[in-house]
């Protein structure tokens, strides 16, 4: 792509030409970067060479935070996932910790809610359980499946969902694997292709489901309008009147302050509802040569304008 002088901040553009290699594997973007061939990579390390790359290349591996929330989608309207205290077992007896320092590695954040906390226009506070030990968290979510009458003779049992990728396999092996050990569920791992798993999720013929949603904009109603109950994205199949009030109240509000507080009103509704299960806020995770100048990483929608970069001498 070649630089245009008509372009209107061409005065301040420095790069007179950018070539973009596009490539279906992760492993291919590290080996070309690697072979000088990329001065930058696209913003996913695939995780089995994430931590031999930290550690050979430390201050080309940049890592900062993206607008994205890795989740497990409960199916609301299926039972026996329209028991709020099943669902909010699940939510407490999967370790976060485990799946985002551990099995994957790069740097995510356990998540607490569906909405990234560094999301423009967003206050929000860590409810009660994310504050718990794991083992808390375990111990309280037994009490809420006893009391939905699942005990170890009569164990939860549930499938759960997952398109077809490496990561997404691992995970969930990770959280399956988990819930065994923290709640003693069972839980079997269905893989579907692509189109079949959104078919799947949309008509509401499963469990649970792997899930992410990045935002389209840096504002909390790129998260919280997918889940209102007329929102063809909702396929949580979540329906809540209160919910959906307060995100009416929200469209309403006469200053940021109101609309914030709205924002963060909304949160709790779906954590008190554990409309999901929250796994883990994702970060970006890209090389980029020590020689490559401009690159900040401090946009979490990942807007890297080539106007901004530079090359310098080496």
């Amino acid at each position: 792509m070649a630089r245009n002088p008509q372009y209107w901040d061409n005065a301040k553009t420095v790069v007179d030409e950018v070539t973009w290699l596009p490539t279906s594997s992760e492993v291919t973007y590290v080996n070309r970067y690697r072979s000088g061939e990329l001065d930058m990579t696209y913003n996913q390390l695939p995780i089995e060479l994430f931590q031999k790359l930290k550690k050979e290349i430390p201050n080309e591996v940049h890592v900062d935070p993206y607008l994205c929330t890795y989740y497990y989608e409960i199916n609301n309207q299926k039972a026996p996932f329209t028991d709020a205290r099943v669902r909010t077992a699940l939510k407490l007896g999967l370790d976060r910790d485990i799946i985002a320092n551990k099995v994957k590695g790069q740097g995510d954040l356990p998540a607490y809610g569906y909405t990234p906390p560094y999301t423009d226009g967003a206050k929000l506070t860590e409810p009660e359980w994310f504050k718990w030990s794991q083992e808390k968290r375990n111990e309280e979510g037994k009490k809420l499946l006893a009391e939905a009458g699942y005990t170890a003779d009569k164990p939860l049992t549930f499938n759960l969902l997952y398109n077809t990728s490496d990561l997404h396999k691992k995970l969930a092996i990770a959280a399956a694997s988990l819930w065994r050990k923290n709640l003693g569920v069972e839980v079997k791992l269905v893989n579907q292709e692509w189109k079949t798993f959104l078919d799947t999720r949309h008509q509401g013929t499963y469990d649970v489901a792997r899930a992410g949603w990045c935002a389209d904009y840096n504002e909390p109603t790129s998260f919280l309008n997918t889940m209102l109950s007329g929102s063809s994205m909702n396929t949580a199949h979540y329906k809540s009147e209160a919910f959906d009030k307060i995100m009416a109240e929200s469209v309403k509000a006469s200053n940021e302050e109101q609309r914030t507080a709205a924002y963060a009103k909304a949160e709790q509704q779906l954590d008190k509802d554990t409309a999901i299960v929250p796994v883990y806020y994702y970060v970006n995770a890209r090389l980029v040569k020590p020689w490559v100048g401009g690159y900040t990483g401090k946009d979490p929608m990942d807007n890297v304008y080539t106007k901004d970069l530079y090359v310098i001498k080496h």
